[in-house]
């Protein structure tokens, strides 16, 4: 039995409950109600900072949390050689049934195979870092997995603004943690999963981290709601 909430969704939506959606819970802001159909988009569907990051992939991708597969088919559409990795089983058997056939089920930092030229993680897949800390041990595994001249490609938020006054002050904390790490916990027709730490990551601290990981770090865009695109090479 499914005791994932994700893949639970995810399968009652391909089963033709087009109405599927998911709760998901934060410790830093309202609840949110995400129709299942959003991990399930077309190319028009995605929003521009997805498009853009699909036109900057190039040679061999590694689609990092691939999730539904979506970005994977539309590379795969493309003629791109794409590699598709979830650390979720029944993700993966929903990709194969997508026909996506170059599937991996793994967690990123025990995947042992490089060779890649692009890195690719979108809807914040940079996110399951937690931290600071797993974000620099993360970039010392993305090394390994690059070719010479390879390219890490991901989006990220910058979750300043939560914390901004009417007087367009700020009031954070600075004993407590990163104002970026967050907690989420996901819910499906009452079945909760077990909470997950997120990472939200400002451009400022990403630029440093890559930098003393070895990378070079551009800001390919921003859009109108704190979020952006970024390149590591």
């Amino acid at each position: 039995m499914i005791s994932d909430p994700f893949e639970v969704a995810f399968n009652d939506y391909l089963g033709g409950r087009n109405d599927a959606s998911i709760l998901v819970h934060c410790n830093k802001g309202d609840d949110e109600l995400i129709p299942i159909s959003y991990f399930f988009r077309s190319f028009n569907q995605m929003p521009q900072i997805e498009q853009v990051a699909l036109k900057f992939c190039e040679g061999k991708v590694l689609d990092i949390g691939a999730g539904s597969g979506s970005h994977s088919l539309i590379l795969k559409e493309r003629g791109i050689d794409v590699t598709s990795l979830d650390i979720k089983p029944g993700f993966v058997k929903i990709m194969q049934e997508r026909g996506l056939n170059n599937t991996i089920q793994s967690d990123i930092l025990n995947y042992k195979h490089g060779g890649y030229d692009t890195l690719l993680m979108l809807m914040n897949g940079i996110g399951f870092t937690k931290n600071f800390k797993g974000l620099y041990a993360f970039l010392k595994q993305a090394k390994g997995l690059l070719n010479k001249g390879g390219q890490l490609i991901f989006d990220s938020s910058d979750l300043l603004y939560l914390y901004q006054n009417d007087d367009g002050s700020y009031l954070i904390n600075l004993n407590d943690n990163y104002y970026g790490e967050v907690e989420y916990v996901v819910e499906y027709n009452g079945l909760k999963g077990e909470p997950f730490e997120w990472l939200y990551i400002d451009f400022g601290n990403l630029s440093l981290i890559a930098e003393e990981s070895g990378f070079k770090c551009e800001l390919l865009m921003e859009d109108d709601h704190y979020n952006y695109l970024a390149r590591l090479f």
